[in-house]
């Protein structure tokens, strides 16, 4: 009889193996299926990251996955890649009027580079034309393809000009009628946008788009044009979208094992939203900019929103490792209080870290004295941070370098205004905060005209200036 090390006979091991033999089976089997169904997972969510996570539900039911993904290549501006699925849409389900809404918004692509050409409004009216006898389309979706239609309507003689204008008060009151429909919400804030560049910058168009999509995204952190709208369409015209390679669209195959996967987390999946059906997005979406917070000034002081109560603040979101926009923007806030003359000490203009990791108030305190020295530099622990960031709609992530050695601050650029009374009262992009002259003077408008500021009041306070940096540090 053999023997094994620690003195248990093969046989002993042979026999409680065979009579377990059912319940290692039964095992193993699950282990399989558990790695299967994560294996399957991990490739569906590995697929549907690099198209982010979008809501816009349609009257599309069996076209509804893949018209969230056309709409997902749309807003990552791969235009005709977007033109493609949405017209498989409507070969395969010709009554699905929004795939035909699809295809004509693809065809505006992206009127900030160039409008659209004689074919692409060919195409564009073609599809609207199919859209009017689809009988798949709500009301909310007819609003939607009367919007587009205005931008394509052949029997209006109007210029571009005058057609974006339309397209956005349209889409002004989709967007008033349907507020939960946060895409409407976004696409009016792109065809402001689009006024905007039409009428030189104009500012309030711009900042109302802007103030629209911080209240998009705050909602929707993955949205696949987070990056791209709050970086290149507000931003600065040097940004270009990041190249994307077209996802192939699941195969029934891949459908009947996703379904799988489906029914076996459905239980779980369950359980989850009931325990968590009270931390779903929605309550946020009308909560203002801005918020309480507690953070750590240069000097190690610890201070907080109240500090500064009494005063206006002009609040600026970057890092000081940021190579180009962060110091860009605290130079054009510096000029913009000279500009001011007496009236800058009503301003305290206020710079936060997205980098708590190597700020240090140290750090922050030379940083920001070298620019000015009433900058106040705010720093602190990297939740309080975050926390911050998300009161006031501030994108920023990590990024790692190629060979993991450094990294770099991703972020959005706004140079938010807060009254007196701490409460939000306008922002400023990229390219509002370039044009220091305007810049000084919308100021000093805003200083000197909003019913905040009491002109019996003999001492006072300073403005604080809350900048948020721009998203593409790089």
């Amino acid at each position: 009889m053999s023997v094994t090390r620690f003195g248990v006979s093969w046989a002993k091991v042979r026999t409680a193996t065979w009579r377990c033999r059912r319940g290692l089976a039964a095992s193993v089997l699950s282990s399989l299926v558990l790695i299967s169904v994560l294996s399957i997972a991990n490739w569906y969510m590995a697929q549907e990251a690099r198209l982010g996570i979008l809501h816009f539900p349609t009257s599309c039911l069996q076209s509804q996955r893949n018209f969230v993904s056309a709409t997902s290549l749309l807003h990552l501006f791969q235009f005709a890649d977007a033109e493609a699925v949405y017209t498989d849409i409507a070969k395969r389900d010709p009554d699905c009027a929004m795939a035909y809404w699809g295809i004509a918004m693809s065809r505006l692509r992206n009127p900030l580079y160039e409008w659209p050409d004689a074919n692409d409004v060919a195409v564009a009216r073609r599809a609207l034309h199919s859209a009017v006898d689809a009988r798949s389309a709500n009301a909310r979706e007819r609003d939607y393809l009367a919007a587009v239609g205005l931008l394509f309507d052949s029997a209006a003689a109007m210029d571009w000009h005058r057609r974006a204008v339309a397209y956005a008060n349209a889409m002004e009151r989709v967007a008033a009628q349907y507020p939960e429909d946060q895409e409407a919400t976004l696409f009016y804030a792109l065809a402001l946008n689009v006024v905007a560049a039409l009428v030189d910058k104009a500012p309030a168009h711009q900042t109302r788009a802007a103030e629209l999509l911080l209240q998009v995204f705050a909602e929707q952190a993955d949205h696949p044009g987070i990056e791209h709208y709050l970086t290149y369409c507000l931003g600065h015209a040097r940004f270009r979208p990041k190249p994307f390679e077209r996802a192939q669209m699941t195969t029934p195959t891949q459908r009947i094992l996703l379904g799988a996967f489906a029914l076996i987390t459905l239980c779980g999946l369950g359980l989850f939203m009931i325990f968590t059906s009270d931390l779903r997005p929605g309550a946020g979406s009308t909560a203002p900019i801005g918020g309480p917070f507690v953070l750590i000034a240069g000097d190690g002081a610890v201070v907080t929103d109240r500090t500064f109560r009494g005063r206006w603040m002009l609040v600026y979101f970057g890092y000081t490792h940021c190579p180009d926009v962060c110091p860009t923007t605290l130079l054009a806030v510096t000029k913009a209080l000279e500009q001011l003359g007496p009236l800058a000490t009503e301003v305290q203009p206020i710079f936060v870290t997205l980098d708590p990791e190597r700020d240090t108030p140290a750090i922050m305190a030379d940083y920001t004295q070298a620019f000015d020295t009433r900058i106040v530099g705010l720093t602190g622990k990297l939740s309080e941070i975050a926390a911050v960031a998300k009161q006031y709609r501030v994108f920023f992530k990590k990024v790692v370098t190629g060979d993991g050695s450094d990294y770099f601050m991703d972020h959005s650029s706004y140079v938010f205004l807060m009254g007196r009374d701490g409460r939000y009262v306008t922002l400023f992009t990229r390219d509002q905060i370039e044009a220091t002259d305007a810049f000084a003077v919308r100021l000093r408008e805003l200083l000197t005209t909003s019913p905040q500021r009491d002109d019996k009041t003999t001492t006072l306070g300073a403005v604080d200036i809350v900048v948020i940096a721009d998203t593409k540090c790089m």
